[in-house]
């Protein structure tokens, strides 16, 4: 064997044994990317802010959450999962209040601009816009419909330009007064007439459909994040000091227990018990919680803060 050969062979060897030894760690590597992938809390998910919730009336384990950027589904507790086809920022939601009733959303298309009141009759998949309002159109970002009378509508929109109000399903818009910057907006379950406003100010309250208000003697002069009605007619608010919530439309306020979270949405299942929240912690992160016992213990459902 001459002498090139016996040189050329540790050589090879060598670089036989480097290559195995890469491939190896390759190997560990993709195994390590993937044990950490399917370890992954599912219910981590990246949303920026979220905007609304709502219960399907016609399947109460749905739960739907509208977000800045896509529009998510969790069934009966489990981690959110996206549903909408194309990406869009749902500023102001509102599920159907009974059955076949659409969905009801308005804020931002991907492509820029404001979508104008928009509906989706799939779940949350497509949406299709039901009005402008106003030209550039609306954009929503505190919407209430009536539960009696599913035509009636009443949005505020973020610009200030106006609260509109249509009894039609959005056909038609009548520009009624309003107390101060509305951030929430709820309509009594019984009454259509019945409407109130949480604005910086505290809770106004009107009895005329929108045309006058008053304000309630409960938290004048502390900001109101949001307000919901359950379908029995309880009436839930949510400020900086938490969630309450009222037997007799805001005379007397009863305070529920909730995480270290700043509540901003609210849906309430009466039928089966369930509060659910969605808001912000002190650091900024998203989350959404679930109680089945009325407040006393929460579940997480979804957040987009990583574990440390």
């Amino acid at each position: 064997m001459n002498r090139k050969v016996l040189i050329a062979i540790p050589i090879a060897v060598a670089i036989a044994i480097i290559t195995v030894y890469f491939s190896m760690q390759q190997t560990q590597n993709n195994e390590n990317e993937i044990t950490k992938t399917q370890n992954a809390d599912p219910r981590i998910v990246y949303w920026r802010h979220i905007h609304g919730l709502g219960i399907d009336p016609e399947n109460r384990n749905i739960l739907y959450i509208a977000t800045h950027g896509d529009f998510y589904q969790s069934v009966n507790g489990n981690p959110p999962a996206k549903v909408d086809k194309s990406r869009a920022d749902y500023m102001a939601f509102n599920a159907p209040p009974t059955s076949g009733v659409p969905l009801y959303s308005s804020g931002h298309p991907s492509t820029g601009g404001n979508t104008g009141l928009i509906k989706s009759t799939d779940g949350g998949q497509t949406w299709e816009v039901v009005a402008k309002v106003l030209e550039p159109p609306v954009d929503f970002h505190a919407m209430a419909i009536s539960k009696s009378n599913p035509n009636v509508i009443i949005g505020f929109d973020s610009s200030g330009r106006g609260l509109f109000k249509t009894m039609d399903a959005g056909k038609t818009w009548d520009t009624l007064q309003y107390p101060d910057y509305i951030s929430s907006l709820a309509i009594s379950p019984q009454d259509s007439d019945i409407i109130f406003a949480g604005t910086g100010k505290g809770i106004f309250q009107s009895n005329d459909g929108g045309m006058s208000w008053t304000q309630l003697n409960e938290y004048k002069g502390i900001t109101i994040l949001a307000l919901s009605f359950d379908e029995d007619g309880i009436f839930y608010a949510s400020n900086q000091f938490g969630l309450s919530r009222s037997t007799d439309l805001g005379s007397m306020w009863e305070k529920i227990n909730t995480p270290n979270l700043t509540v901003t949405s609210i849906a309430v299942d009466s039928q089966n018990k369930m509060i659910y929240i969605a808001g912000y912690l002190s650091e900024g992160f998203q989350e959404v919680y679930r109680s089945l016992d009325d407040g006393t213990n929460w579940d997480i459902i979804g957040t987009n803060r990583e574990p440390s």
